[in-house]
């Protein structure tokens, strides 16, 4: 069955044939391919002519769904955070030590 909706990329599906959820990872015009990502993780590439032929509907994400690419970039922001944070005690000691010398 065909339908009207365009993959976009970070948006999330859900197959009519089977609720599975997932959600357009990316898009390579040049080959006609899209890449899918599950909700446990598969990944699974489509041509523009399988996508077509799919029966979907526009989804939300589950509430309890943790993409695991997206949380070794927080985790990368969290220690880098860190390193500031870090930093930041540091120079208050010293200006601890500065104001005794006064």
């Amino acid at each position: 069955m065909s339908h009207e909706l365009d993959p976009k990329v970070g948006r999330w599906y859900r197959r009519l044939d089977d609720e599975q959820l997932f959600k357009v990872a990316s898009i390579d015009e040049d080959d006609g391919l899209i890449e899918i990502k599950t909700v446990d993780g598969a990944v699974e590439e489509l041509d523009s002519t399988e996508w077509v032929e799919l029966d979907l509907e526009a989804a939300e994400a589950p509430e309890d769904y943790v993409d695991p690419d997206d949380e070794s970039d927080e985790d990368e922001e969290d220690e880098e955070d860190e390193a500031e944070d870090d930093d930041w005690d540091d120079e208050d000691e010293d200006d601890d030590w500065d104001d005794e010398d006064d």
